[in-house]
């Protein structure tokens, strides 16, 4: 397979891997991309890192984050300042990281706003001033094999635990444990997907992290299997098998 760039696709600063593809109107700036990673049309992602095997669909925006493996997105999806872990399935519409306004202030708008639409000022505080804020932003961290239905807003600083399964339309606020499913406004927890021990075994497993041969040779078991002590028993002797 041979790389694709759409004529009218912008790269700048940026590193493509193997038979990647980027369609039109995309735009990549001080960006790194693994093998095998396509990017959908007028999707734009700024100073990020793309491991390989991803796809990332049509008006994305991606900003100074980070996402594993054999993840994608669907259609106009927004992250900002996320570490995103392997195997993560991501739906359309969501927003992750998005900027937080004050609530106890005189006013809710920001500074680093205001010096940066002020363009007829240009005192010690300058346009440079947002930049700096998007530097210092918090950032989020979603783990590996995360469902994250379509619609959802995730806030900064936000903590999603590997396995969590997310809701359609929810807005979290606050940190998600492993293989929990949440849902609503604000997102609260529904129910465990699995007993504590299961859980435990799983997070100590870590089948997402296994040599991708490795998980070639067990995609049925993976991806068909429902999950019980015989299941946890197989991906425990195969895990064991790795040096």
């Amino acid at each position: 397979m041979s790389d694709f760039i759409a004529t009218d696709a912008k790269v700048k600063n940026s590193h493509t891997g193997l038979s990647c593809k980027i369609y039109s109107r995309a735009e990549l700036s001080n960006t790194n991309m693994g093998d095998y990673v396509t990017i959908g049309n007028d999707t734009i992602i700024q100073e990020s890192s793309l491991a390989g095997n991803i796809s990332i669909n049509r008006r994305n925006f991606i900003h100074r984050s980070k996402i594993g493996h054999f993840c994608y997105t669907g259609i106009g999806t927004s992250l900002r300042s996320v570490d995103i872990g392997n195997f993560c399935s991501i739906s359309w519409g969501v927003s992750v990281g998005g900027g937080n306004h004050p609530h106890d202030k005189v006013t809710t708008s920001t500074l680093s706003r205001f010096h940066f639409l002020d363009q007829g000022y240009r005192g010690e505080l300058s346009a440079n001033a947002l930049q700096d804020t998007y530097k210092a932003q918090q950032s989020c961290k979603i783990g590996n094999d995360v469902l994250i239905s379509s619609n959802v807003i995730i806030l900064r600083d936000v903590v999603i635990g590997n396995g969590a399964i997310i809701g359609a339309g929810a807005v979290v606020t606050k940190d998600v444990e492993p293989y929990s499913i949440v849902a609503g406004v604000p997102s609260k927890k529904l129910k465990m997907r699995f007993e504590d021990n299961i859980i435990a075994e799983l997070e100590e497993i870590q089948w997402w992290n296994w040599p991708l041969s490795l998980i070639r040779e067990n995609l049925k078991l993976i991806y068909s299997s429902k999950v019980d002590a015989e299941v946890i028993l197989k991906l425990k002797e195969i895990s064991n098998t790795i040096l």
